[in-house]
């Protein structure tokens, strides 16, 4: 039953765009109880029998949750939930909470809320979103676990009427999976960040999602109206007639623009006079794989593997050899891009030894870890190596400073072809090695690294940042930071120069490339090759096939001649707005 009161709006964070619109569902869960009893002795043996029988009945319902996901959404989507079955078989987690019944004579619920909240403790206290997001699928397993020691049963969402807005604390990723697209029109909860398995599965599902909306939750009732705004990361509560209106119109507008972008899908990204530009896709985790094909992407021009690191442990040589090897077999014929470790020591803290840093942006972090750590790196290099006998795999170094890093990684990288060989592996011998350019001096040095490997992926976030001396990161100068930099612009236009001269390929992956303003400018700078966010390359396609290479590199070279930033913008705009009428409706 709707509630009355005033229209409020609340801004939160775009974790999944779209606009959704539907009446309010308050999802409050129960917590498991968690009793400080503790067991008599000779309770233990009972007890710690009651706790793995626990484990055995929460692993079946992992499987089957992860049987239906891949049924109904596919393979690459269930992947989630591999992650989930992996803790529950953890030894080192198992003995510990095994130790404390036997040691402490601690309840089964009580040993295995302590084990994993010290896990929990671990994970958050990293100051890195991928690896703070998966706290979420320890508190999935831990809920799981807990209700049934507890003797309660696990919360479900069912039964939901259509055209619902689901508002709730937060949501486990297999509370997420149940969510009904018919029934559900968009999500709204109070933390998670945009890497959570949650949100990955909102924006698998294509379900409007905003997260951190303030006091949202404790204002709305059930019944309520709602628009969830998923582009500008709003929430309306009580939204008066003509908001409403103005949002059903916007709905029906994105409905139809989906649906005209889907049509012209498969429409090749060629300029009105005939240059072919290839569109290929960043992926972070293996289930944006679908999406990028969905998208129309010819390849994975950036595969992130931080998220295999980010566990309580190092992932293995077989672990990353299946991880890669299925992205590749997905993307198969065409390639895949996959980048080495590119964390800070300080995100590696859990499972390396790492000093205290002062600015980790400019200390131990990528290829240097790498090189310092070298079976980390080979373990990481074979699996690459093996998953190239599945598909294309070209291997991208980041964070490369100078020539003699590069030399070191090459030297490595044939002493694990050496590896493969003495164990009997299929491997591939002719594997592409190719160096991200997001520090200066690589930009700077090109023709020289040019000759030395066979692509170059320009890495606009960092390049612009270290061009700059800003931490887009830090709120006091994240103005300064400006990839439409003049000093950028001739930076890239730099590389690309470089990569043209000597007949090696460059493409462009960071987020300026997924950027439809961006993208005649960088087509004029010569760049031929853009690698983005899956969602990202309908909109940039119908840039490419509005303009001819001629207007473009028109259009860059009157960028290139500018003072600041802003002019570089403002040109843009008044530019794109000539090729692309509905710009200025959609965007202004």
């Amino acid at each position: 039953m709707t509630t009355a009161g005033a229209h409020r709006v609340f801004s939160g964070l775009c974790v999944a765009s779209g606009i959704g619109i539907g009446r309010a569902f308050v999802y409050r869960k129960g917590a498991p109880v968690i009793t400080r009893r503790r067991v008599a002795h000779h309770q233990v043996s009972g007890e710690v029998e009651r706790f793995l029988n626990t484990l055995h009945q929460a692993r079946d319902e992992i499987r089957r949750i992860r049987h239906l996901v891949a049924s109904d959404q596919g393979k690459e989507l269930a992947q989630i939930f591999d992650a989930q079955l992996a803790m529950l078989d953890d030894p080192g987690i198992k003995e510990q909470t095994e130790a404390l019944v036997r040691g402490k004579y601690y309840s089964a619920e009580r040993a295995y809320s302590e084990t994993l909240t010290k896990v929990k403790e671990s994970f958050g206290n990293i100051e890195n979103e991928y690896l703070r997001e998966r706290v979420s699928d320890i508190a999935d397993i831990e809920n799981q676990v807990l209700m049934r020691l507890a003797g309660g049963e696990v919360q479900v969402l069912h039964s939901l009427r259509a055209n619902t807005i689901v508002l709730a604390h937060d949501l486990l990723p297999s509370e997420m999976v149940r969510l009904e697209r018919r029934q559900v029109k968009g999500v709204v909860l109070d933390v998670g960040g945009a890497t959570s398995h949650a949100a990955i599965i909102a924006r698998s599902l294509r379900l409007p999602t905003v997260t951190g909306a303030g006091d949202c939750l404790r204002e709305v009732a059930d019944g309520d109206l709602i628009v969830v705004d998923g582009n500008e990361g709003q929430v309306h509560l009580r939204p008066g007639p003509e908001t409403e209106r103005r949002y059903r119109s916007r709905l029906r507008r994105q409905l139809r623009r989906e649906r005209d972008l889907e049509a012209r899908r498969e429409l090749p990204a060629i300029t009105l006079d005939g240059r072919d530009i290839t569109l290929m896709a960043n992926v972070d985790v293996p289930t944006e794989v679908q999406v990028a094909l969905d998208y129309g992407a010819r390849g994975v021009g950036m595969y992130r593997t931080e998220f295999l690191y980010l566990n309580y442990r190092l992932p293995s040589e077989e672990e990353q050899f299946k991880v890669y090897s299925d992205i590749v077999e997905a993307i198969a014929p065409h390639p895949v891009v996959i980048r080495t470790l590119d964390l800070g020591g300080d995100k590696l803290s859990h499972v390396l030894e790492s000093p205290p840093e002062a600015n980790p942006f400019l200390g131990w972090r990528g290829i240097r870890i790498c090189l310092d750590t070298p079976d980390l790196f080979k373990t990481q290099l074979r699996a690459l190596l093996r998953a190239g006998t599945r598909g294309e795999v070209q291997i991208l170094l980041p964070m490369i400073s100078c020539l003699d890093e590069l030399w070191r990684a090459r030297t490595l990288l044939d002493e694990a072809k050496d590896e493969l060989r003495q164990a009997g592996r299929a491997f591939t011998e002719h594997c592409k090695l190719g160096i991200m350019v997001e520090v200066p001096s690589v930009a700077l040095m090109t023709d020289q690294f040019a000759d030395e490997v066979d692509l170059l992926s320009l890495g606009t976030n960092d390049l612009t940042q270290y061009a700059l001396a800003v931490d887009r990161g830090t709120s006091k100068v994240a103005g300064l930071y400006d990839p439409f930099h003049p000093a950028v612009l001739r930076l890239l236009k730099m590389v690309a120069d470089s990569g043209h001269r000597k007949e090696t390929p460059v493409s462009i992956c960071g987020e300026m490339a997924g950027d439809p303003l961006a993208t005649a400018l960088l087509l004029g700078l010569g760049l031929e090759c853009l690698s983005m966010s899956p969602g990202l390359i309908p909109e940039v396609k119908e840039v490419i096939r509005a303009i001819s290479a001629d207007e473009a590199e028109k259009i860059a070279t009157e960028c290139l001649q500018m003072r600041t930033g802003n002019e570089v913008r403002h040109h843009l705009e008044n530019a794109i707005g000539e090729y692309l009428p509905f710009w200025h409706q959609r965007h202004h």
